[in-house]
């Protein structure tokens, strides 16, 4: 793939390092040169110094055959500039921003644009933690996060299908891992002891 990075910081040069390492086609853009200093010396993908916003700057990057773009500066406004102007006027296939103020994401998705914001994700893992939930993970569908924790079947669910089980609105028995194998909550599905289960839910 060819990939586009847009910041050099502690997430992008990260970014920009695996993908090397895999063997994509790497472009990382920073209006600091000094911030490549963060890639790895087998870094073998292309830095480009200048402002992300400048088309010019992303024309170099080559961004009209970019397969995916990703914002990842601290700039909450910079990143929704680069993804709309990535997506609009050069049809990036996947473009995604990394946010800071979770208050802003709904300008992201207004424009349709995939975001990830640490500050959610943070306080959702730590929440899961101090309730006894666990393995919580986020992914972003259309304009919304769904996180998936997965947690011990209760003892007032053994016996029961999985469509009877209560869960809030906002939650679904996603699926049943049972001796390390992975079932779908189809109906149908009696839980045992020892299970445990997938619920998938709505991000705040």
């Amino acid at each position: 793939m060819h990939v586009i990075i847009i910041g050099c910081g502690k997430v992008g040069s990260r970014f920009a390092n695996v993908l090397s390492e895999e063997g994509h086609d790497v472009v990382i853009i920073d209006s600091d040169s000094n911030s490549f200093k963060l890639l790895s010396p087998d870094f073998n993908g292309i830095t480009l110094t200048g402002v992300p916003i400048d088309q010019d700057v992303l024309k170099k990057a080559g961004i009209n055959t970019a397969d995916a773009l990703a914002a990842v500066t601290p700039d909450d406004n910079i990143n929704i500039m680069v993804c709309q102007v990535a997506k609009e006027i050069f049809k990036v296939p996947k473009v995604i921003a990394r946010i800071y103020d979770p208050s802003r994401e709904h300008v992201f998705h207004h424009f349709g644009l995939e975001t990830i914001c640490p500050t959610d994700i943070s306080v959702n893992v730590i929440k899961s933690i101090i309730i006894g939930k666990k393995e919580v993970q986020t992914q972003t569908i259309g304009n919304k996060a769904i996180l998936y924790r997965q947690e011990r079947v209760d003892k007032s669910y053994i016996g029961k299908k999985v469509e009877d089980i209560e869960l809030d609105e906002s939650s679904h028995l996603f699926a049943v891992i049972r001796d390390n194998e992975f079932n779908f909550a189809k109906p149908g599905f009696v839980l045992k002891k020892g299970d445990e289960i997938v619920i998938a839910s709505k991000g705040d």
